[in-house]
């Protein structure tokens, strides 16, 4: 979303405070959203720690800062998970995130009322066989598909030395992915799992970090609990991700795995691509235990092998990481390939958090 505009929308909510009786007047969706400048108690700071967005008279005693703020108590009013985690000021509350459900859902339904006109219309020149009309979508659908492949892209923005960065934002890709939620984790692709279900549960969690045995040289999902949330409704987006450690040596993992390749089946040859892609930490400052992967440059703390053949580099897209070899950033056009991963640090404890490992 556009997010002058959207400030532009938040700005145009009455302002609770000037209404007389805002339990009366107001509905409950937009009822001490807005009191005064402040969007759910929150204002724009300059603290980096709380991404810019503090609360309303938060240098002043937290009953206090309450008593004049009515929308900062309304914030996360959000029964029943009474005890949810993570309510900070930088968070949107329930009330800002029913309002852009609700833009989405206006939008949704407004491309839908077009779509049905142009049905209509299109009935009126081709006839109301429903198998002509989807052999005639289908035909527009693949040349959109074609079209935006072929569209220029304009300047390469990462200017990564051998590769077409058209690669990266028009071909074909697959994602061995932590994250959740995602198709792959839920249906049990990722870990070749026989756990199929939904983000409310019954799929494969994979492993407390801090309960997780040897994995004996198998990479292994791992979840951080502290990311987690009490109540069970709440439990639906986190940032797991594959573990490595140091006092595992040597762990392995195939990418994409034969569950995957079955799935998400190639329309074209792969281009031997391998993108690595690391948990983020909050405001970007991570624990001093963290590895990070520009020290594979080193050769000291982090390795990793693609196929027996060490990384000796990698190539920065955005947050995510490009693994390059003696021969450049191509490791084989071929389906599959291992990956080797080890920390060396006796005795420090030293880890390696991956969300994602994608093969182009």
């Amino acid at each position: 979303m556009d997010a002058d505009a959207l400030q532009s929308i938040r700005q145009g909510i009455p302002d609770s405070n000037s209404v007389a009786e805002p339990m009366h007047d107001l509905p409950e969706a937009i009822r001490y959203y807005r009191c005064g400048q402040s969007i759910e108690g929150g204002v724009a700071c300059d603290d980096s720690m709380r991404n810019f967005v503090c609360y309303a008279g938060e240098n002043i005693a937290d009953d206090v800062a309450l008593d004049l703020n009515l929308c900062r108590m309304k914030k996360f009013d959000t029964k029943p998970c009474i005890d949810a985690r993570f309510q900070v000021s930088w968070h949107p509350g329930v009330k800002d995130q029913k309002l852009k459900g609700h833009l989405l859902g206006h939008f949704l339904i407004t491309v839908l009322d077009d779509a049905i006109i142009e049905l209509e219309q299109l009935k009126a020149l081709r006839g109301y066989d429903p198998g002509t009309l989807l052999k005639h979508l289908i035909q527009l659908e693949d040349k959109d598909r074609r079209s935006f492949q072929r569209k220029f892209l304009g300047k390469d923005y990462w200017n990564i030395k051998g590769m077409d960065w058209k690669v990266l934002l028009r071909g074909e890709s697959i994602c061995h992915t932590a994250l959740l939620p995602s198709k792959s984790r839920l249906q049990g692709l990722t870990t070749e799992s026989d756990l199929v279900g939904d983000e409310f549960g019954n799929f494969d969690t994979g492993f407390n970090q801090f309960l997780m045995k040897a994995p004996e040289g198998v990479l292994r999902l791992a979840y951080d609990m502290n990311d987690r949330q009490h109540c069970q409704l709440l439990e639906v987006d986190h940032k797991d991700f594959f573990l490595v450690r140091e006092q595992d040596g040597w762990v392995s993992t195939l990418v994409p795995n034969d569950r995957e390749l079955e799935v998400y089946k190639r329309s074209t040859p792969p281009e031997g691509i391998i993108m690595v892609c690391l948990k983020l930490c909050p405001l970007n400052k991570c624990p001093d235990a963290y590895v990070s992967i520009d020290e594979i440059s080193r050769n000291t703390r982090l390795f990793i092998n693609v196929d027996g053949k060490p990384v000796t580099d990698v190539r920065k897209v955005d947050n995510c990481n490009i693994l390059v070899g003696d021969h450049g950033i191509r490791w084989g056009r071929k389906d599959q390939f291992q990956l080797d991963f080890h920390i060396n640090g006796p005795g420090n404890l030293y880890v390696l958090k991956v969300s994602s490992i994608i093969v182009f």
